[in-house]
């Protein structure tokens, strides 16, 4: 079995290239034993994309053979959302013994989920599988962020988790690719629900492949760790900031679809050109926004990731022609996508290594909270004010969350607390 490099030599795209893409390249060179990290971090990224990525991809045809309304769909989804509180057992334990171990495991149990999922034949066996599905999506999310942050270099931390971000993108595309074969392969959508367990196999192979921090915290619980008065000061902070974003980032896209065809008579094919066409540009928001926040700042690099999205997203439903329209779903996913490295990175960072991982999966469940809350704001007002009026009022706090953020500490240039040579962390 391979493994990483040992070399610390820095990898260089020849020269006419590296100054074509600077704005897309990390602002320190990467050593080619942060080239492994990413790699098998990637590979990590796109299973759990992949993964994930079903339930949304599929839902029309899961919710047609299993009988179910949108409504109930809806509620089947929301159940599924609120259970993934189950998720902080992850962070409890990764903060006790380590996160390669907890990772994988969230791994399998996203895998065997989904595989479960495309089995049930009743909307409630559907929202158990899901649910479980989503405890180890946003488990195994969490972790992979936390362990790219850990065991990469410092100088392009923003920009590798980027990287990963980017990967979970990439195995989200497989998921929509993999529309066609419900018409083609035996089971319909079932076989292609079933189709990401496949990377079962992989787990051996990550086992050995993937880079493991190397400080375990042992003693009292980790949870009581929260209590101190800075860190529950930054975790009151990290939710408030993530529950309105999370909350306008969902209406939005819930109504992008609804938006194009029925508002806008656009054909599905067309809508799906301009979703797809938008958000794939959008994609360069990953790896502009891992280099600002490795270069700029956290903090200014995040405020503009919220400001550039909450400018696309309403601008997406107050435009009509296809440029304009075109323009807002880019100027959206690549705010949003920039907002991935950089939150990322500050977020890890905030925090130190006994109460990391339990802290983002705390503050991941709340954003996982905000969304439903957003949709469920929605169904209660949109119908009295409009839709505009509802994503201007989820947009004010954004805009509270984006000064909010000031409130935070600039994490860059400064060692990640509890690291070795630094003090324990909050």
């Amino acid at each position: 079995m391979p493994r990483p490099p040992q070399s610390d030599r820095p990898w260089r795209p020849p020269r006419p290239i590296g100054r074509l893409l600077s704005p897309f390249l990390p602002v320190a060179e990467i050593t080619r034993g942060d080239w492994w990290v990413v790699f098998t971090l990637w590979i990590v990224g796109t299973l759990i994309g992949w993964s994930q990525g079903q339930a949304s991809a599929l839902l029309p045809f899961t919710r047609s053979d299993l009988g179910l309304s949108e409504g109930e769909m809806s509620l089947v989804l929301a159940i599924a959302r609120l259970a993934s509180l189950a998720a902080i057992g992850f962070g409890v334990y990764a903060d006790r013994r380590g996160r390669r171990r907890p990772l994988l495991v969230a791994i399998v149990v996203l895998l065997v989920a989904g595989l479960a999922s495309s089995l049930v034949t009743t909307g409630a066996g559907y929202a158990i599988t899901q649910s479980f599905a989503r405890i180890g999506g946003v488990a195994s999310g969490t972790l992979a962020v936390i362990l790219m942050a850990e065991t990469i270099s410092p100088r392009i931390r923003a920009y590798a988790i980027g990287i990963l971000g980017a990967a979970g993108s990439l195995g989200a595309g497989f998921s929509v690719m993999g529309l066609p074969l419900v018409e083609v392969v035996p089971g319909g959508w079932r076989t292609v629900h079933a189709l990401p367990v496949v990377g079962l196999v992989l787990i051996p192979v990550l086992w050995r492949i993937l880079p493991q921090e190397s400080s375990r915290h042992q003693g009292k619980p980790v949870s009581w760790e929260l209590v101190h008065d800075e860190a529950r000061r930054r975790l009151v902070l990290v939710s408030v900031i993530g529950f309105p974003w999370a909350a306008f980032t969902a209406v939005a896209l819930a109504f992008t679809t609804e938006r194009l065809i029925e508002d806008l008579a656009f054909g599905a094919g067309a809508a799906a050109l301009l979703s797809l066409g938008g958000g794939t540009l959008g994609g360069a928001g990953f790896f502009v926004g891992g280099r600002l926040a490795d270069g700029w700042g956290r903090r200014p690099t995040t405020i503009l990731a919220f400001g550039l999205t909450i400018v696309g997203g309403l601008a997406l439903f107050r435009v009509s022609s296809v440029g304009p329209l075109l323009g807002a779903i880019f100027l959206s996913a690549f705010g949003s996508f920039m907002a991935v490295p950089a939150a990322g990175s500050h977020r890890a960072e905030l925090f130190g290594g006994k109460v990391r991982a339990l802290a983002n999966m705390v503050t991941t469940y709340v954003g996982t909270v905000g969304s439903a809350g957003g949709l469920l704001l929605g169904s209660l007002v949109i119908d009295d004010i409009g839709l505009n009026s509802t994503l201007a009022l989820l947009a004010v706090g954004v805009a509270v969350g984006m000064a909010l953020t000031l409130a935070l500490p600039e994490t860059l240039g400064k060692p990640m607390e509890g690291e070795a040579g630094t003090p324990g962390g909050l």
